[in-house]
Order: structure tokens, then sequence, then C-alpha cells
């Protein structure tokens, strides 16, 4: 703990003057100043920046002292340069007794102090749960909220630059001779000397890629040189994600930057050229930026969800929960509203009602796949290139390439079924209707259900044995739709009697649904183990 040179109490980083407070005697320091103060006084055993070798003794590095906490359950470890007792983990939501120990820190090279307050950002976050009407009033709860806590969490901060010559191509129409259509090609070669800095990515596996990203960008015009003066009253993660895992996702960033100013020339409008430039990479460093932190357990206790703040730029991102029985609520008075404004100008026929249930089953199909896709990628930890790349680097790739053939099974045998079925109706209903409607029928929403696994390249996706036994429900509800519709039954009990399953099937694939955005909400309680890698130099 700094302590105030006039009076000798804790002194704490106050976000808003930008200098160290001592709430007693009211004297306010220069994080830098006190730092180069101690430093110089005599015997000091503070924890000031010294050199030192790194672990294979090459190299000199800047360490600094700190006291370290570790989770007795989760693993997870926060670096502080206070002496008071951490009382929870910031992580798990554990309260159990943290293990602590002093130890030198290998130095970032910056830091991004903060700038909102702790009372600002717990206001922040009260207004993002405010607008999110289905949360559990759980998270609202006031100790829930006075959990927030600051956290400097470490960044790669990359660097590219170019010097040398940009070849970029263009087309530009030439003239017509009858039929023929003639352009000219053309080569413009740029002389470029440009350097993009500040590219920056998170560097802790235990933060999650969707949250750091969305609390994105921190202006890295306010960073400082480091000073773990500006650790008092706040915490900090350790970098453990090789700097190469967001090097060549920053390296497209730098990229676009560089082409984006170069298209400003007009003369590659002029020939038709969109430019690209390709720069390369310089260095990466580590800088510490400031964010807010939040974690609150389910019921249960058995799972998590996270809540950050931009403590630069009071920016918020949460994972929250769907709070089953208010949705189940709503969703009837909305049902009852809705069913007496149809009701006013549109009369309900057994054919209406078997298309209206086709309808919530083919969205509940699409809804219910794609979220799927998600949380088994979520489930599995392979949505996130951080944790990827420490936890299972050597089999993410290959768990892709097996999605991929379980995928192009999928199509193929949904394919193949839905042929059939609207051969074996359309033969069924010979004498009541064309053959062709009933099978183009079965073509169309085979094609419509294989659009359901229509991906973006790379993109995780679940197998087809685990999404089965929840995607079910809606293809029985929409199979027994479309039969009743193909089939056109004089009695409308089969109408009625088909749509009432259909659409039970629909609710409770929904029922499925809200679970499933739940899962994507909240995430298993985390089990780092024993932190490792440079930090621990």
């Amino acid at each position: 703990m700094y302590e105030c040179p006039s009076c000798g109490a804790g002194l704490e980083f106050n976000p808003k003057t930008q200098k160290l407070d001592c709430k007693y005697c009211k004297s306010s320091f220069d994080p830098k100043d006190l730092e180069e103060k101690l430093k110089d006084a005599k015997g000091d055993k503070g924890f000031s920046v010294e050199n030192s070798k790194d672990e294979n003794g090459n190299e000199k590095v800047d360490v600094y002292e700190a006291v370290v906490y570790r989770c007795t359950q989760c693993g997870a470890e926060l670096i502080t340069t206070e002496e008071t007792i951490a009382t929870f983990c910031s992580y798990c939501g554990s309260s159990a007794i943290l293990e602590k120990k002093n130890q030198k820190k290998v130095a970032p090279n910056y830091v991004i102090p903060f700038t909102k307050s702790k009372e600002e950002c717990e206001q922040a976050y009260k207004n993002k749960l405010k607008k999110a009407f289905f949360a559990p009033s759980d998270m609202l709860k006031t100790q829930q909220v006075e959990k927030i806590r600051g956290i400097y969490m470490p960044y790669w901060v990359y660097s590219f630059d170019k010097d040398g010559e940009q070849s970029n191509t263009g087309s530009r129409y030439s003239h017509r001779v009858g039929d023929y259509v003639y352009y000219d090609d053309y080569t413009i070669k740029t002389n470029i000397k440009a350097s993009c800095e500040g590219v920056s990515h998170d560097a802790a596996a235990n933060f999650a890629d969707n949250l750091s990203e969305a609390i994105a960008p921190f202006s890295m015009k306010e960073k400082k040189e480091f000073s773990p003066t500006y650790l008092s009253g706040y915490y900090a993660d350790s970098q453990d994600v090789n700097g190469e895992v967001y090097r060549e996702e920053c390296n497209k960033i730098a990229n676009e930057q560089a082409a984006k100013e170069l298209k400003k020339d007009s003369t590659f409008a002029r020939y038709g050229c969109t430019p690209k430039v390709d720069m390369n990479p310089k260095d990466a460093k580590i800088g510490l930026f400031p964010v807010y932190f939040l974690a609150t357990r389910n019921k249960k206790g058995d799972r998590i969800s996270y809540a950050v703040v931009n403590g630069q730029t009071g920016k918020v991102a949460a994972e929250i929960p769907i709070d089953f029985k208010k949705y189940l609520i709503v969703s009837l008075i909305l049902a009852v509203a809705l069913f007496f404004l149809f009701n006013g100008f549109l009369t309900l026929t057994p054919t209406k009602i078997i298309i209206i249930s086709i309808i919530f089953n083919v969205i509940s199909l699409v809804i219910s796949n794609s979220q799927m896709n998600k949380v088994i990628a979520r489930e599995k930890m392979i949505d996130d290139k951080g944790n990827a790349s420490k936890n299972a680097a050597g089999n993410t790739s290959k768990a892709k390439k097996d999605n991929n053939n379980n995928q192009a099974n999928l199509v193929a045998g949904i394919v193949v079924f839905f042929i059939l079925l609207g051969i074996v109706v359309s033969y069924s209903a010979l004498g009541k209707g064309s053959i062709a409607l009933p099978i183009a029928g079965g073509i169309i929403f085979a094609g419509l259900i294989s659009a359901l696994n229509i991906h973006k390249k790379n993109q995780p996706k679940a197998k087809f044995s685990e999404k089965a036994p929840k995607l079910v429900k809606p293809f029985i509800g929409l199979i027994i739709a479309i039969v009743i519709f193909i089939w056109s039954p004089v009695s409308d009990v089969y109408y009625y009697g088909g749509a009432i399953i259909s659409i039970l099937m629909t609710i409770w694939s929904f029922s499925d649904l809200i679970k499933e955005i739940n899962l994507l909400t909240t995430r298993k309680l985390p089990q780092l183990g024993r932190r490792g890698g440079d930090e621990n130099a």
C-alpha cells in the first residue's frame, strides 16, 4: 500500500482527479511524482519498478512487487498493491478465503487509468438492467451491485507499419464493339510509408472475447507509462494469452484502416481500383486497461453471468438471463391481447390456423438451431480464441472439421427425408389435387431446413446428435401441420386437433429456447487452475 507522505495513511487513486488521494489529511499526489519520491527514498521497500532478469536469465525486464490473491475454488488470480484482505473472487463470485502471497510481477508497458468512478459504473449497470424487462430480480439487489470491482485487464497492444511499394489492380470501361464490351486493366503502384499503433485485444483467457469486444474501444491517447501507483484501490489480472493469437485479426484491422486512408486519393476511384494495403507486424506490448467487473451466480449457484463496464468510457456489456416466470406472464398477457386484436379484423379458419402453426414451428426451428450452435460453442469454450488457444489449441480445428462433416450429412438426410415425405403424401392425395403441389412443398421445406445449417465460414457448429433432442419438437409439430395442410381432410376436427398439437410443440420448444438463452447468458463456474506463463516470471 502506498502511504501518504504527510500523515502515513493509505492512498487511493482517484479517477476524477487522476491523483492519489488521502482520505484523512485530504492531500493529493501525482502518481509519477510520488513514485519518483519513493525511488529516491533510502531503504524504501515500496512497490517501485526495478530491473531484473527474466526466468531464463537472458534479458532485463521491469518487475514490481505486488500482493497476489488466488481463489481456492476456481484458481483465478488478482494482483493488487493493497495489504487489505480480498473478501470475494471476481470470477466465480465465491466468498471463500483467498490465498495471499507477495510476488514480483512483470510490469506491463502501458496503463490507461480509470476515469469513471465505481458509483458511475454501478448506475450505468443499473440503467442497463432496467431496460432488460425479463432480467431476474436478484441481479438488481444492492448487495450484488456493490460487488462491482475495478480491475485492470491486460491487453495486447499491436503496432504495424508499411515502408515500401504496394501494387493494386483496377479495371475501367473502355468501349463497346457490337456485343463485346472492352475494359482496360490498370496496375497502380504506390510508395507507402505508414504506421498504425494502438490496435488492441484482451490478453486474459478468462476475460471473454464477446465481453471485451462489446466494451471496446479504449482511447490510447490517454495511455500512461506504467506505474504500480495506478493500482492503488484497484486490482489487476495477468496476461496468459500469447500475442500471436490475435495478431492476424488485428493486422486485418490495421490493413483496413490504411486502405481507408489510401482510398481518399481519387486516383483509385478513377481507375476502378479498391486499394488494399498489406501492413507488416512491428511489435506487441502489454497494456493494462480499466474495466469494472461483476459476477452474479444464479439461484442454483452452478452458473454465473458477467457484467463489465469500460472504466474509461462507461460503456456497459452484460450477460442477462431471462426470468422464465416473467416471460410466461408477459407472453400470456400478450397472447390474449393479440387474440382479441386479430379477432377484430381476421376470421381464423381451420386452414389459416394450420398455416399459422407452420409459421410458428419454422420460426422455432430457425431460432433454436442458431441458439444451440452458439450454446454448444460456448459450453465447449471454442467461441473464444483466447480460451481456445490456452485450453484446447490442438483440438479446435479438428472439432470444426468434424462438425462440418456432420452438418453436411444432416443436410443431405433432411433433403432426402422431405422429398420422400412429399412423394408419399402425394400418392395418398391423388385425386384430391395435383401431385406437383405436395412434391414442391416437400422440396421447399427441405431447402428451408437445409438453410438452417448455413453458417459463416469457420463459425463453430453443434453436432446433430447434440441438437436433435430439442429440434425434434418443432420438427414433429411442423410435419403434423404440413401433412394436414396437404391432406385437406373434410372434417375440421383434424385441422383443430393438428393445429393444437403443432402449437403445443412450438410452445414446448420455446420453453427449451429460454433455457438455451439462459445457458448462453451464463457460464459454467470457472476452473482456471493455477495460472502460468510470463506473468509469473
